[in-house]
């Protein structure tokens, strides 16, 4: 009878000082300097190499993440993605964070090519954001800056990717987001330049609209680096295309006469800006062109282009 008068209050001593840990641990308050950075969370990563990533980036202690993550039940429920933890205070937030279920999450893919405008259409049917607040932080000085872009707007910057949306994101945080994944894919495979990162995205825009096979991107940016070299004409149609209203399946001599700075058919050099978002293909065939003799080249039935070094050459393709 005595032992059993001991059991009980052990056992309740045991629960209250599950819940007490279990509070504290979840209640543990997680501040870093660094919380406005996006982390990346590779696809199948545990719980040990999570907490090693959260520890790297943010300051996180390994120790009491794991056990939090533990006790709540969660080591096999950690979900892959990019992650933004500003709004994280306690360790439960960031648990609940990088635990969500797929109903608070939704999937985006921003294909390679779509103008600013076309990527907040997109963005409004899948996530319900604010167009016009959204295409307004696109052309916003300020937030640019912060961002660490020197343009006049966002323009050929909102890196085509798949996404992991949290419901809970805001039209700053998507387009930081695509921003970020833009400077990190760039610094990853563009190193220094003759060109700057603005000439370098905003030729690798019209590369994107001219080619339709990833394998003639190189040759088409040669073509336009030695039209640079020679003070040529880029005479790009992509550029026209762009100041049109809408995109013409054929482009006729009164729409290459329309004067605007992008027209690259009136005006020498690249054209202010981007013309669209392209993807790394592009930028790369921007930043390292193929070499060759090429200051010309049509396309064909197929999208296949015919290069040539001379005009008389070009003429014979077109036939």
């Amino acid at each position: 009878m005595k032992n059993n008068k001991l059991i009980f209050p052990a056992f309740a001593l045991s629960i209250f000082m599950f819940i007490f840990t279990y509070a504290l641990l979840l209640t543990w308050p997680v501040e870093c300097k660094h919380m406005n950075q996006y982390v990346t969370i590779q696809k199948n990563s545990n719980v040990n190499e999570v907490s090693k990533i959260l520890h790297n980036h943010l300051c996180i202690n390994k120790t009491i993440f794991k056990i939090a993550v533990k006790l709540t039940g969660n080591d096999k429920n950690l979900r892959y993605g990019r992650y933004n933890f500003k709004s994280v205070t306690n360790m439960k937030d960031l648990v609940n964070l990088l635990t969500s279920n797929n109903k608070d999450r939704v999937k985006i893919t921003i294909i390679e090519g779509l103008r600013l405008r076309d990527v907040a259409i997109y963005l409004e049917n899948k996530l319900k954001i604010d167009i016009d607040y959204f295409i307004e932080l696109c052309y916003k000085k300020s937030f640019i800056n912060s961002l660490g872009i020197n343009a006049s707007n966002l323009e050929g910057y909102l890196y085509p990717d798949t996404y992991l949306i949290l419901n809970s994101y805001t039209e700053e945080d998507i387009v930081r987001l695509m921003v970020n994944q833009f400077l990190f894919n760039y610094r990853e495979n563009i190193s220094e330049n003759n060109l700057s990162m603005h000439e370098i995205v905003t030729l690798a825009s019209i590369i994107q609209w001219e080619a339709v096979y990833d394998d003639e991107m190189k040759l088409i940016s040669s073509v336009y680096h030695n039209r640079l070299d020679k003070d040529m004409l880029l005479q790009a149609d992509p550029t026209v295309q762009y100041i049109l209203p809408e995109r013409k399946k054929k482009l006729l001599n009164k729409h290459t006469r329309v004067d605007n700075p992008y027209n690259t058919y009136l005006y020498k050099g690249l054209p202010p800006g981007p013309i669209n978002n392209p993807g790394i293909n592009s930028i790369i065939a921007a930043a390292y062109p193929e070499k060759s003799n090429y200051f010309y080249f049509v396309a064909n039935k197929k999208g296949r282009h015919i290069f040539n070094t001379t005009f008389k050459g070009h003429l014979k393709s077109k036939k």
